[in-house]
C-alpha cells in the first residue's frame, strides 16, 4: 500500500515529466515513428494492397476467415521487415555503411569556427586573438558533439528496426502454433 506522502511525491513528479514543452521538441517527438515505419501498420502501409490478395489465397486453402485474415497480416508484416533489413544489409555491403544526416547545428558550429580561424589569421580579430582561437575550439567541439548524437540517433533506429523485425517473426511463429 502506497503511503499518502508518497502518492504526494509520484504525482509531483509525474506533473514534472509531461513531455516536450517547445514546438521544436514537440514536432520532434511527433516524428520518432515515422523513422523506418515498421511501426506502422500493414494496412495502412504499401503492402496493404497485397492483403486482401493474400487473404483469398488463405481462404481458399480451407483457413478460416478471420484466422486468414490475421495470418496475412502477419506475414506481410514479416516480409515488410525483411525487405527493409536486406536492405540495410544491401547498404552496408556496398560501403554504405550506416545512413544519417549531418545536423545543420553542427555545419553552422564548423562555419562559425572557420570565420574565427580566418579572422584571427589575418590579425584582424573579431574579439580578441586568444579569445577567437579558444571560442574556434569551442565550435569544433560543438559540432563535433551534434555529429555523434547524430550517428546515436542512427544507431538507435537501427536497433528499433531489428527490433521490430524479432517482434513480426515472433507474431508470425504464434499466429502460426493457433491453426494447430
Amino acid at each position: 500500500m502506497v503511503s499518502p506522502r508518497q502518492r504526494a511525491a509520484n504525482r509531483a513528479n509525474a506533473r514534472k515529466s509531461t513531455g516536450p514543452k517547445t514546438i521544436w521538441g514537440k514536432s520532434r517527438s511527433s516524428l520518432n515513428s515515422t523513422k523506418h515505419a515498421l511501426t506502422q501498420k500493414v494496412d495502412a502501409s504499401p503492402w496493404g494492397e497485397y492483403l486482401k490478395t493474400l487473404a483469398d489465397l488463405l481462404l481458399e486453402d480451407g483457413i478460416d476467415p478471420t484466422k486468414a485474415y490475421d495470418l496475412a497480416k502477419k506475414i506481410l508484416d514479416y516480409e515488410r521487415n525483411v525487405e527493409y533489413q536486406r536492405k540495410r544489409f544491401l547498404d552496408l555491403k556496398e560501403g554504405r555503411g550506416l545512413q544519417y544526416e549531418t545536423p545543420i547545428a553542427a555545419l553552422a558550429d564548423i562555419y562559425v569556427a572557420g570565420v574565427l580561424d580566418q579572422a584571427s589569421e589575418r590579425k584582424n580579430p573579431i574579439f580578441e586573438e586568444k579569445l577567437d582561437k579558444e571560442m574556434a575550439r569551442f565550435f569544433r567541439s560543438l559540432a563535433a558533439k551534434e555529429m555523434r548524437d547524430a550517428k546515436r540517433g542512427a544507431e538507435r533506429d537501427v536497433r528499433n528496426a531489428d527490433r521490430h523485425h524479432r517482434r513480426s517473426a515472433n507474431q508470425l511463429i504464434k499466429c502460426l502454433r493457433n491453426f494447430n
